[in-house]
């Protein structure tokens, strides 16, 4: 992929020119303000930063100029009318700076424009919800009032009143302590009195379920120990079928129909490992569109349709571009989707005849739509709505001093490509080189590519490696064995299957360790000292339980250390001891709705606790934990149930147990923290977990059918 943010910045920032130090520094902020506008979205804080130019810097004139064209735009985008007051200011105060003068003409005159009945049809994008409480896996009733998501404090299956703002639950699971159980991706009936969604049970197995809008009669319409994973996609027009995609036991997976009054199920198509991120169906049921790669080591998407009688499949799309989400428009003439053709991930259309069919060529509707953008769906009068991931997630390092607990050097990125996008870093055994995930495609929820970076600490020079297996980008192990000469990382490989594997770190080279079946779920691992085993969690739907096992490179043999049984569980955060002798974990109880960090003899045996947590302050389950240098203490992460503080606070406690004492490091979503070994420098992983909801009225154009 091209480094489109990159060179976007370094062009603006050449365009600007060269200047003082005092102006050197409104050009660091103009980058800033250009990162929150189109890499996190936060259109509000660009705003602060453009204001800030143009007050701080207004010497520089051709940068508060530009600084204020931008503020006009974002204000746009949120449709305010502040955009005006931006533009005439440019026009009053800088009329000198041609080029953006003439642009602040150009918009205010779009923007002074008299209405006409003609503008009912101009195209309008507006942002409808945004917060921390924001998920963007379900989809908005036909009327477009409402829209079912995940309410990701307790992980019940909810419902958005998008006109008063108000949430409400349709299930009750209760907490994260009293339950791991999830809903997941939602859809609507046609009459918006029920909601078809996925959920994780107790058995780490996939359901599908069904409720009504009002919470009532909910029911499992169906679920299978052959099929651990499985994703609703859209009700059929009569709404007596669902449309979903079924993962299978074996790796398969299908496209399939399932009946909504006995749960029975008809297979319109059996897939390989790979699997449509989307699917959806014509109004008139006869058509399906999903995206899906055309060859086994493609990471991008063409677009198929495939007819529900199974008489014919054709691929609707072919580009070597990406192009994938697509989704029915309600006249079921044209479909809409994503496509990073153009360098941006944008929106685009294609009239499908009725015969399906391409009707023409894919015409542009919106450019630079986000990057990590996915379609919730179309109501009955098309309007388009669409969530945005716009969380930032970076790799950061500090300075602690042990002794006392506190920071020497406040957190700063480790690199400054790809912002936004870098996650799991390790630092190599000799302190020389940092490793980390860097996501490199523009598409939503880690689909793409990834690399494994690289980085000198003394020269800052980096080098990449393309494995060929996909880093889980979120919760991804990647860990440098004891001699330096290879990664650990968990990852999917080219088939699909979810593994740990080996990664040469010259050649990049990929050696699977451990491979597992769907149903099974890898979470943390870690190299014994001596580098001929490997620690790892795993959860496994099969035994309902959760593992630590030990995997002996040489012979393959694997020993169990620890097992819970549901209601108990193992987090993802696993840690080896210094010396190699003990390892450090967490357990939850849904009984007691308790959390423990525990630590045991890395040959097996009894189990200490050294903490234990109660709501509403809980143990970070997904890393933040590590033993320090000399192995007298365990650090850890707290932080609150609540969606609205996603602060995690690190502590420290002795291996022997005692009292904890809060160190001065406190980030959003603090995970993955590794010591130098100098023992004061730490990395680790942190950012925000955001997402806004997006809607697009008036926007299909009379698309030209091919002559």
């Amino acid at each position: 992929m091209k480094r489109i943010s990159v060179l976007i910045t370094v062009a603006l920032l050449l365009a600007l020119g060269a200047g003082t130090a005092v102006a050197q520094s409104g050009y660091d902020l103009f980058q800033k303000a250009l990162v929150k506008e189109r890499a996190e979205g936060d259109l509000e804080a660009a705003i602060a930063l453009y204001q800030r130019i143009a007050r701080e810097h207004a010497e520089n004139r051709a940068l508060a100029a530009k600084a204020l064209v931008q503020m006009g735009q974002c204000y746009e985008k949120l449709g305010k009318a502040e955009a005006r007051k931006a533009y005439r200011r440019v026009i009053r105060d800088y009329a000198d700076q041609q080029e953006q003068a003439k642009m602040a003409r150009v918009r205010l005159a779009a923007l002074t424009r008299p209405k006409r009945a003609a503008d009912a049809s101009t195209m309008v994008v507006r942002r409808v919800w945004a917060g921390p409480d924001v998920d963007i896996l379900g989809a908005p009733s036909p009327d477009g009032r409402y829209l079912s998501y995940v309410d990701w404090e307790t992980g019940d299956q909810a419902i958005r009143d998008l006109t008063t703002g108000e949430n409400r639950r349709l299930t009750n699971k209760g907490t994260w302590l009293e339950s791991s159980e999830y809903a997941l991706f939602s859809t609507m009936s046609p009459d918006g009195q029920q909601v078809a969604y996925a959920w994780l049970n107790k058995d780490f197995l996939y359901d599908l379920r069904l409720i009504g809008f009002d919470g009532s009669e909910p029911r499992v319409l169906y679920s299978n120990q052959e099929v651990p994973y499985l994703q609703p996609a859209a009700w059929s027009p009569d709404g007596k079928h669902i449309l979903a995609n079924f993962s299978r036991k074996d790796g398969t997976n299908q496209i399939v129909m399932v009946s909504v009054a006995d749960g029975s199920v008809r297979v319109l198509k059996t897939l390989d490992w790979r699997y449509p991120q989307k699917m959806s169906l014509s109004p008139d049921g006869r058509y399906i569109v999903y995206d899906f790669p055309p060859e086994e080591d493609a990471p991008e998407r063409d677009i198929f349709l495939l007819a529900t009688d199974g008489s014919r499949e054709i691929p609707l799309v072919e580009h070597p571009a990406n192009d994938l989400v697509p989704i029915w428009a309600p006249d079921g003439k044209s479909i809409v989707f994503s496509s990073d053709r153009t360098g941006t991930m944008a929106a685009w259309v294609l009239r499908v005849t009725e015969e399906g069919k391409p009707g023409g060529s894919p015409e542009l509707v919106k450019q630079d739509i986000g990057r990590r953008a996915l379609p919730l769906g179309f109501t009955q009068k098309g309007s388009f709505y669409y969530g945005l991931e716009t969380g930032m997630t970076d790799v950061y390092v500090a300075t602690l001093e042990l002794a006392t607990g506190k920071l020497l050097a406040p957190p700063r990125r480790a690199t400054q490509a790809f912002v936004g996008a870098n996650t799991s870093p390790d630092w190599s055994p000799d302190g020389k080189y940092l490793a980390y995930v860097s996501q490199r495609g523009r598409a939503p929820f880690g689909l793409g590519s990834h690399i494994i970076a690289i980085r000198s600490v003394e020269t800052g020079q980096e080098r990449e490696l393309s494995p060929k297996v996909n880093p889980r980008p979120n919760y991804g192990t990647l860990r440098w064995s004891p001699d330096g000469r290879s990664l650990l990382l968990r990852g999917r490989d080219k088939k699909g299957r979810q593994g740990l594997y080996q990664l040469d770190a010259d050649t990049g080279a990929v050696t699977p360790v451990v491979q597992v079946e769907p149903g099974v779920y890898l979470q943390q691992a870690e190299w014994s000292r001596d580098g001929r085993a490997i620690f790892y969690t795993r959860s496994d739907s099969g035994t309902k339980s959760s593992l630590i096992l030990v995997h002996d490179l040489a012979t393959g043999r694997e020993k169990e250390l620890y097992r819970a049984v549901i209601p108990g569980l193992i987090g993802g955060a696993l840690a080896v001891s210094p010396n190699g002798k003990q390892l450090a974990f967490i357990t939850g109880d849904q009984a007691t709705r308790s959390q423990a960090l525990k630590v045991m003899p890395a040959a097996g045996g009894e189990t200490r606790d050294l903490l234990r947590a109660q709501e509403p302050e809980v143990i970070a389950w997904q890393g933040g934990l590590a033993w320090t240098p000399d192995g007298r203490e365990v650090l850890f992460g707290m932080h609150s149930t609540s969606l609205e503080e996603q602060t995690v606070e690190l502590w420290r406690i002795s291996a022997e147990g005692g009292e904890p004492e809060k160190l001065e490091l406190a980030m959003e979503n603090l995970r993955g923290l590794r010591f130098h070994p100098d023992g004061r420098r730490i990395v680790f992983t942190a950012g925000q977990r955001k997402a806004e909801v997006w809607v697009m009225e008036n926007f299909l154009p009379e698309l030209k059918a091919e002559k």
